[in-house]
């Protein structure tokens, strides 16, 4: 029998604190009807009463590695309060198995297969047209990196451009200026620099009297990309692949199937953050093997306000193989055939100093110059009010999050020292789970 989440791991799928919250609520006997769980299929339904005359109807994939949700009221956070509340009540055992689904239920998992055997048969399609059209599609590739260097040419002289003329106007770099810039990139078809670009704008708004420095950074990033794109064939192979992955060309899952490095280990979930990227929501998941002490990254995609499909209760291990993508931090990996471990996490994952996390962002950054951020385990923290977190070599370093986030991470430590995971960056730690008496609270 497959192992059950726990109230904790169905809380860290929570969007935000007021969804964990109202889910709470919601995950008592009281307001349901009609549950039931089928272990097949990984499937998980109910009737949650809400303030109309018809009850919400909830379905939950709890399915390895592809959790997904439906619900007939009218949210738009995913997985929204009566989804939560009803994986709340399977987590406390409340929900019933059944031996089939009720037929909406049973439409809902077949529309997701065939979507999803569609898609396959998509990429499988698209395979086929390029071994079948070698030239072809050396043809459409030769054609797209050269929109791509003229795109990137233009970049670099508006880089050029704006140094000569200096950054003190704030018309530089307002959205109307830098907008039309990102537009360029996107027809060039190089979406990843035109995201970058976009960043300039909030780049100077949210970074206080220090705005020149991040700009000038950023700046330099972009330039870097830039002539990177001009010296590609001379670039070692690992480096063509990032370079090409900060551009924006993206790889083909089969391609990273047959061709990436597999590691198999018991995978322990850290961290989950979503953010807004190019009207899309992007979900960064990332795990550590327990043996090889390997850090892995999953990422999926969303419609706009819509949780991607894939999600994994922070606190959860899994067996499972990743297969690495090619490039010089191999951290993005896709998970292969993954399944809960009955035997679970340990109590809190091992984590070092400050100084040691510090240590291993610069060596990413060496590695690779665009890397924004490092995943690091904080052993012994303890944060404060004035958003800082020190370890217990005294070290200290800023906290990058909203208040609130804060005020729940103060909350779990409540003065005392406590394990923290999340991203090492250049202005600071961005906290994303804490661990403590054994628990991993989502921040």
């Amino acid at each position: 029998m497959a192992e059950r989440w726990t109230a904790a791991q169905v809380n860290s799928l929570a969007p935000d604190a007021s969804s964990q919250k109202a889910g709470a609520k919601l995950g008592v006997p009281g307001p349901w009807s009609g549950t039931g769980y089928l272990e097949a299929e990984r499937l998980l339904w109910g009737d949650c009463k809400g303030s109309g005359s018809k009850p919400y109807q909830v379905t939950v994939s709890v399915a390895d590695s592809d959790t997904a949700y439906q619900c007939t009221c009218p949210s738009r956070k995913f997985p929204c309060k009566h989804a939560l509340g009803l994986l709340l009540l399977w987590a406390a055992g409340t929900v019933a198995a059944a031996d089939a689904p009720p037929e909406r239920v049973e439409a809902w998992a077949d529309s997701r297969r065939d979507r999803a055997e569609k898609s396959a048969a998509r990429s499988a399609a698209k395979a086929e047209k390029a071994a079948a059209d070698p030239e072809g599609a050396a043809k459409r590739a030769a054609q797209r990196a050269e929109r791509i260097g003229n795109g990137l040419a233009d970049l670099d002289r508006w880089l050029t451009d704006q140094i000569a003329a200096g950054i003190s106007d704030s018309a530089t770099l307002s959205y109307g200026a830098v907008d039309p810039v990102a537009k360029r990139l996107v027809d060039a078809q190089a979406p990843g620099v035109a995201g970058r670009v976009r960043t300039l704008t909030s780049a100077r708004s949210s970074s206080g009297d220090a705005w020149p420095d991040a700009v000038l950074a950023e700046f330099a990033r972009l330039h870097l990309l830039c002539q990177a794109w001009t010296r590609l064939p001379d670039l070692p192979p690992a480096m063509q692949d990032t370079v090409r992955r900060r551009i924006g060309i993206s790889v083909d899952a089969d391609v990273v199937r047959r061709d990436g490095e597999r590691v198999a280990d018991r995978w322990h979930v850290l961290g989950s953050r979503d953010r807004a990227a190019d009207k899309l929501t992007e979900r960064r998941i990332w795990l550590r093997g327990a043996d090889s002490g390997r850090m892995s990254m999953l990422l999926a995609f969303g419609a706009m306000q819509q949780a991607p499909t894939l999600a994994l209760p922070v606190g959860a291990v899994y067996r499972a193989e990743m297969v690495f993508h090619s490039e010089v931090l191999p951290l993005r990996a896709q998970m292969e055939s993954g399944e809960l471990d009955p035997a679970g996490a340990p109590a809190a994952p091992a984590g070092g100093t400050l100084q040691a996390a510090a240590d291993e962002f610069a060596a990413a950054l060496a590695t690779d110059p665009w890397q924004e951020g490092w995943p690091v385990v904080i052993a012994d923290a303890v944060p404060d009010r004035d958003g800082e977190l020190a370890d217990a070599e005294g070290r200290r370093v800023p906290l990058i999050c909203e208040e609130g986030a804060l005020w729940r991470l103060l909350a779990v430590s409540g003065g005392h020292p406590v394990t923290v995971f999340g991203e090492y960056t250049d202005a600071g730690l961005e906290p994303l789970t804490v661990w403590a008496e054994g628990a991993a609270v989502a921040l």
